[in-house]
């Protein structure tokens, strides 16, 4: 059987249940309504984690989960981790524990088309990448550079756009000299 390339199998969603002595799996894909059998060494696995999800839904440190709320760090962290094999420094601030309100998948794309953007056409060249972050008056403010500067505005009108239509933002780009420029944005959390 094929394995889905385009999305990870959280983002749809799964189901898994004991039938008649065996644990099944199936997708909540519309596409895709089999019901599968899970191999023996991952039942077992799946029941040694299933104390430890019973403790995430019922236990002392539960949390609701509130779709309107991004956790910018946590936001950050997975562009990171998606791109481990580039030089990315982070600096993420928010001293007034403030909480931003917003589309998480909505700026994930955005920071990810900014990454991309900085990536040097050659394999062998490095280019160094900093985004400061912080949450400040109810705003996600960003400030966004590469050591080559390579990202130019021109290779994102759809990018600059949605920031300033769909979410209401402000974005500048700012060049102090031939090899020094960044681009400043800011995004108002919603209401």
């Amino acid at each position: 059987m094929d394995k889905p390339t385009k999305d990870p199998i959280f983002k749809k969603g799964i189901w898994i249940k004991e039938q008649r002595g065996v644990l099944t799996i199936g997708s909540l894909d519309d596409e895709r309504k089999e019901t599968m059998v899970i191999p023996d060494e991952l039942s077992s696995k799946i029941f040694a984690f299933e104390e430890e999800v019973l403790d995430a839904l019922y236990g002392n440190n539960s949390q609701t989960f509130n779709p309107e709320i991004v956790d910018i760090e946590k936001l950050l962290a997975k562009i990171k981790t998606r791109f481990i094999d580039q030089e990315i420094r982070i600096v993420f601030s928010n001293s007034q524990k403030e909480e931003f309100r917003g589309d998480y998948d909505e700026l994930s794309a955005l920071l990810e088309k900014l990454v991309l953007s900085s990536l040097p056409s050659e394999k062998d060249e490095k280019t160094l990448i900093y985004i400061n972050a912080s949450i400040l008056q109810n705003h996600l403010c960003i400030i966004y550079r590469d050591s080559s500067s390579i990202s130019d505005p021109s290779k994102l009108k759809k990018e600059i756009h949605h920031i300033q239509n769909t979410l209401n933002g402000e974005i500048s780009y700012k060049k102090t000299s031939e090899t020094r420029s960044y681009f400043d944005i800011m995004i108002p959390s919603k209401k």
